[in-house]
């Protein structure tokens, strides 16, 4: 089956975007806001659907990411990044006062370049040894008033390469998650294997983990750390630490989504990794 073919098939949108899922609107500030601090492939939708389901906890998406905000953006007819934010805390802030939100360090970036280009203009493409502890103070204050009174939680996937891999294969793919009849989809095309990307990938977690850190850092804040397989193979316990971390004294809710990782991308990462010793031999 052709990419072409794929393409022609009508798409399911992921249904936590709906307006179904948008709460009555919340007028002042959040009371608080829960920030998953993550990068693509680490299991953040699984997390951020134990928070939605346990109830009381938001709906957390990537409302600041490519992924999803041009969709939502045009839903609520916003104009300009702040009047997004506002529309967001408005629409998506349920009734606890709670705002729910997953970030990855290019989301960051990008709220920041939008909002003070001038101030940020370099944090864009610095790495994260270059950037001053001031300018991730700034960077909070800058967002203080858009996700205020902030709980963080810092999702790490310890397998650098199985998440590049996996994150190839989804973009390849068009496949970003498996919910059985929610959102399902048909691949638009084949993954294929490419040691230089997969490396790419690696070294770009690397760097946004250590923004990541360095932010908390800086910030003075001690984020609830967690790992994608600890999520994976210890499901119920971790988000059980998370749910009691966050107040919760809810159990954790049924998981909707299937895993998606299969011997095609398994195969990848062991190629990878018979290349890679074959270079540091060489």
């Amino acid at each position: 089956m052709t990419a072409v073919a794929n393409l022609s098939r009508p798409r399911k949108a992921y249904d936590l975007v709906d307006a179904d899922h948008d709460y009555p609107d919340w007028h002042g500030p959040p009371r608080r806001t829960v920030l998953i601090c993550t990068h693509p492939r680490s299991g953040s939708t699984l997390l951020g659907e134990a928070l939605y389901f346990a109830g009381g906890l938001g709906c957390p998406l990537e409302y600041c990411h490519a992924g999803f905000r041009p969709t939502i953006e045009a839903r609520w007819q916003t104009s300009g990044t702040a009047d997004y934010l506002d529309a967001l805390r408005r629409h998506r802030t349920d009734q606890t006062g709670t705002l729910s939100v997953k970030l990855f360090w290019r989301d960051m970036q990008e709220l920041a370049t939008d909002l003070d280009p001038t101030r940020f203009a370099e944090l864009a493409t610095a790495l994260p040894e270059a950037v001053p502890a001031e300018t991730y103070r700034a960077l909070a204050d800058l967002l203080a008033p858009f996700f205020p009174r902030p709980a963080f939680l810092h999702l790490e996937r310890r397998d650098r390469i199985r998440q590049a891999v996996s994150a190839l294969s989804a973009v390849e793919t068009g496949l970003w998650r498996s919910i059985p009849d929610v959102g399902e989809q048909e691949p638009i095309g084949e993954p294929g294997f490419d040691y230089a990307q997969i490396e790419r990938l690696v070294a770009y977690s690397d760097a946004c983990h250590g923004h990541w850190r360095n932010f908390f850092a800086a910030i003075g804040a001690a984020p609830h750390s967690l790992s994608y397989e600890n999520l994976a193979s210890d499901h119920d316990a971790t988000v059980l630490a998370v749910l009691r971390h966050l107040g919760s004294a809810v159990s954790p809710p049924p998981v909707r989504m299937r895993r998606q990782s299969d011997g095609r991308n398994e195969a990848m990462v062991l190629r990878f990794l018979r290349e890679q010793a074959a270079r540091a031999g060489s």
